[in-house]
């Protein structure tokens, strides 16, 4: 698993995006605007009667985010939390 960690997430985007002539559609804060959750920060699941609810880590069955290296080496286009696009 990747590290995560805000700041260098959100420069790795930028940084991203400037190399590859590529737009931001990531949020300048990092912060999604439909589920108000942090893309870069990591949250925990579990599915649960077919609903995914954000539970302790020890508990989860699967972790949303995005990681310093994804964010340096893809696109944002999305909120990795609520799976909103932020790109149409």
């Amino acid at each position: 698993m990747g590290e995560f960690n805000i700041s260098a997430s959100m420069q790795a985007q930028s940084k991203y995006c400037e190399d590859n002539s590529a737009p931001h559609f990531a949020p300048k804060s990092g912060v999604c605007w439909n589920c108000r959750r942090n893309v870069y920060e990591p949250y925990h699941w579990k599915i649960e009667n077919g609903v995914k609810k954000p539970i302790p880590q020890e508990q989860s069955t699967f972790e949303t985010g995005i990681t310093v290296e994804k964010a340096g080496n893809s696109l944002v286009t999305g909120c990795p939390h609520c799976n909103r696009s932020y790109c149409d």
